[in-house]
């Protein structure tokens, strides 16, 4: 068996196995080299990536930080507001006004009459504010002096 078999065959053989071998070498080299230049390309981009999310982060920690403080200082403000002189009495009054409305829409008869009146004074201020109307600074009910009913606008003395 072994005197059919000749040295050429061996290494025609075996020259034809180490070809293979170095093209899956070389193959896989190239493939490890564009893996690692992938892997570069990769870290490049999560590293980008971490540096823009690490800023960002900051950035809205600042934001929280000003906006908590705006928020502390808007709440001593109102605090102080609120602890003013007069503002007690205005609050109350808010309260007396809400609770007035409340009954006039509640009432019958008194309740529609008062609104009705109510939204025509406030149209009267109106048109005053807007110079529509001169303001009056006294009117002298009719007969208190034995004259007729006499007003007094912005100019008249």
């Amino acid at each position: 068996m072994w005197e059919t078999f000749d040295i050429q065959s061996l290494f025609f053989g075996l020259l034809a196995g180490l070809a293979v071998a170095l093209i899956v070498q070389i193959k896989g080299w190239f493939k490890q080299a564009y893996q690692n230049k992938e892997i570069k390309r990769l870290k490049s981009h999560l590293h980008d990536k971490m540096e823009i999310d690490a800023e960002a982060m900051s950035s809205k920690k600042g934001e929280i930080e000003r906006l908590k403080r705006e928020n502390e200082n808007l709440r001593v403000t109102n605090k102080a507001l609120m602890n003013k002189p007069g503002r007690q009495e205005m609050m109350t009054y808010h309260a007396f006004q809400i609770a007035i409305d409340k009954l006039n829409s509640n009432m019958m008869g008194f309740g529609p009459a008062w609104q009705d009146a109510f939204k025509e004074a406030k149209e009267d201020v109106k048109s005053i504010e807007e110079g529509e109307q001169s303001f009056m600074k006294k009117v002298l009910p009719k007969g208190l002096f034995g004259g007729n009913t006499y007003e007094l606008g912005e100019g008249d003395d």
